[in-house]
């Protein structure tokens, strides 16, 4: 027997140097993102989002509303992210959903705001059939529709987890020390997070983090040294540039 139901998980992108500022409500946070969905029609049945907090000590969570809209194209930009989303008209969109700060779970989950949407009164089940333009997909038997995220709130990931590592300045390390006023970057970073620093250059994906409030972070290859503008320094602010994860459940 097929099982009727699926879910599609995507890690949202937002650039390291576009959360180096705040968002404010009607901000871009993420431009229209690929997901691959199987062909045809589907009744969207729930909606689940992982938001990680502020890069500050405590830390502070980021459990504002927002927005999630959903195109068969990604012909019409919705904008510069963080900044005001263009109006520009657009007949590709099929459906939107939009999440309160009633949606989220405890405020106790610092770490990880989680908000959902579907089955029970308080979170409804999102009304929405989607479907694709069914000549793409990038695979057999799949459609390719487009998720894109704005801010109806001040949403915050600026961080003070900076690289307090010298030897990151003369070697290739994995291992990179932390500091930051208060922070703890167990709080902050997970496993196979991708790291940049917030002049957007790639510092790696965690492998694992010691049992430290500074770490070190330790990464799966070694990241270079400084020296020019395409690496990075002691110093550098680092961010995780898949802050929001987003889980679709779907019945088929």
């Amino acid at each position: 027997m097929v099982n009727k139901y699926f879910t599609v998980e995507k890690r949202l992108t937002i650039a390291a140097s576009k959360q180096h500022a705040a968002f404010a409500a009607g901000d871009v946070m993420v431009d229209w993102t690929a997901l691959q969905v199987p062909k045809g029609a589907s009744k969207l049945v729930c909606a689940t989002a992982l938001v990680r907090p502020k890069g500050d000590a405590g830390p502070t969570d980021n459990n504002f509303s927002f927005c999630l809209a959903f195109s068969k194209t990604n012909t019409v930009s919705l904008g510069t992210v963080n900044n005001s989303v263009s109006n520009r008209p657009s007949n590709d969109f099929i459906g939107i959903l939009d999440f309160d700060t009633t949606n989220y779970g405890i405020t106790s989950m610092q770490s990880t705001a989680v908000a959902h949407l579907g089955g029970d009164v308080a979170n409804p089940t999102p009304p929405i059939v989607l479907q694709g333009d069914p000549t793409t997909g990038d695979n057999v038997g799949f459609d390719t529709i487009y998720v894109g995220m704005i801010a109806n709130g001040d949403f915050d990931f600026t961080s003070i987890n900076v690289i307090n590592d010298a030897d990151i300045n003369s070697t290739t390390p994995t291992a990179i020390a932390m500091a930051g006023t208060g922070m703890d970057v167990r709080e902050h970073f997970a496993v196979g997070d991708v790291l940049h620093a917030q002049d957007d250059i790639l510092l790696g994906t965690v492998a694992s983090i010691d049992a430290a409030a500074t770490g070190p972070i330790n990464l799966t290859s070694a990241t270079s040294g400084a020296g020019d503008a395409t690496t990075v320094a002691n110093g550098d602010t680092i961010y995780n540039i898949n802050p929001i994860k987003i889980v679709l459940g779907f019945e088929k």
